[in-house]
């Protein structure tokens, strides 16, 4: 089963004044029947697929109802402002193929985003092991699960996945449930290996009036980003892996490739179950579990969740003072108390280190550095820039947007370098400024 959500604990230490956002681009697909087969390089390469032919040559790219390449003509149900279809190309990715529940406008918004072609180097990570490192089996009170077949060092891409199915979080009024969950249905029978999705295990809400599929759905979706929307997407391999509250690996979703990417978050020993976290990574131990019990059915019994009284009970302390301490550095970076700012996050830092809360810092250690950097330390500022940058190296974003980043805090190095050279010749540097950052 999969969180619905992409819990990260840098997130919660952004404040907007310290954050670039990145934008999103756009994709889409058509036809009657199924019409090809095959593996792309990307979702959707079109020069890779055997598709059917464009039954409507005056159609242009903003009318995904008429256009290549979906492998079927849009199901669709009718409402007051526009149709709900779903969109299917049963061809790819990675053999399931995918399907997307949406309105046609929404589908064209999206079509940028799904011709998007994926960077190879990220991609495959049999490249790096010759096999995949991992083996999916029975694992003692949790079903199947991801077990390493070989030693995995931290900072290595385990498993790149593909949604199988991406779904609308929200509908309007005037469509039923029942219509949502035939659409669902439709979604999970147009794929090209609907077991990947009917396989996978539920919670079990049919009291709840909630249908099979719906409840797949459910249980094992992420909710990412999409076109500037918030989807449902179902990731059949991510799936797999099961939930810890001290996990050995993290995932990043790509908007731009829309893949799910797994990184080791340290180093993982053969036979060991590769995990990530499913919740808030500030949540207290009687959180965490009314949440994966509430939301995904099971009871968290990983060594975090059965460790004595007292050791949980200090944690939950140590992580109900990290959500204050994050309300602390935003106020105090709001009012300009720069110094105050630096010395929370060295304490946010503490706690995080004590309660395992480390995969991926780089964002967070930007943090530091631009303070530091915004009082007049550059000394102290490189140092940070240069951990956010050998994270960004051993765990950065995927594609052409990780270099991106990569080359910006070189860049950001060498200048605040080039000023610290200045100043040793006693020349003019920086101000203390946001010059270099």
């Amino acid at each position: 089963m999969a969180p619905t959500h992409i819990p990260h604990v840098i997130a919660l230490f952004l404040f907007s004044f310290l954050i670039n956002p990145s934008a999103a681009t756009d994709e889409i697909l058509t036809n009657t029947q199924t019409c090809g087969r095959g593996l792309p390089s990307t979702p959707f390469a079109l020069d890779a697929l055997v598709i059917c032919p464009d039954p409507s040559p005056e159609s242009t790219i903003s009318d995904p109802l008429t256009l290549a390449p979906w492998t079927h003509a849009p199901y669709c149900i009718e409402a007051a402002d526009s149709p709900w279809c779903v969109f299917t190309n049963a061809a790819a990715p990675a053999g399931h193929g995918i399907s997307i529940i949406t309105t046609p406008a929404l589908a064209a918004d999206a079509l940028s985003i799904l011709h998007s072609q994926f960077d190879r180097p990220f991609q495959d990570p049999e490249k790096a092991y010759g096999t995949r490192p991992y083996e999916v089996r029975d694992v003692p009170g949790k079903g199947k699960g991801a077990v390493a077949n070989q030693k995995i060092e931290a900072g290595r891409v385990v498993l790149v996945d593909h949604a199988a199915v991406l779904a609308a979080v929200e509908y309007p009024a005037d469509v039923t449930k029942e219509e949502v969950q035939e659409l669902m249905r439709e979604a999970v029978a147009r794929l090209a290996d609907p077991g990947c999705i009917l396989n996978l295990s539920r919670k079990g809400r049919d009291e709840e009036g909630v249908a099979e599929v719906e409840d797949l759905l459910l249980t094992n979706s992420f909710v990412v980003p999409l076109g500037g929307e918030l989807v449902m997407g179902l990731f059949p391999n991510l799936a797999r892996i099961n939930h810890a509250c001290d996990p050995n690996a993290f995932v990043h979703f790509s908007e731009v490739t829309l893949a799910m990417t797994i990184w080791s978050a340290r180093d993982i020993e053969p036979g060991e179950e590769i995990t990530i976290s499913y919740s808030d990574p500030t949540a207290t131990y009687e959180e965490r579990q009314d949440a994966l019990l509430n939301i995904w059915g099971f009871k968290c019994t990983c060594d975090m969740c059965t460790a004595p009284p007292a050791h949980r009970g200090a944690s939950d302390t140590r992580r109900r003072a990290l959500r204050q301490l994050q309300k602390d550095v935003i106020d105090q970076a709001q009012r300009g108390e720069f110094r105050e700012a630096i010395q929370t996050v060295e304490e946010i830092f503490r706690v995080v280190e004590v309660e395992k809360l480390t995969v991926h810092m780089g964002d967070m250690y930007e943090i530091p550095a631009r303070l530091y950097y915004h009082i007049g330390d550059v000394d102290r500022a490189v140092e940070y820039t240069k951990k956010s940058l050998a994270e960004a190296r051993d765990f950065g974003v995927p594609g052409p947007k990780g270099r991106e980043r990569i080359e910006m805090l070189e860049k950001i190095i060498a200048g605040m370098e080039g000023e610290l050279l200045a100043r040793e010749k006693g020349q003019r540097g920086g101000d203390g400024g946001f010059d270099a950052w």
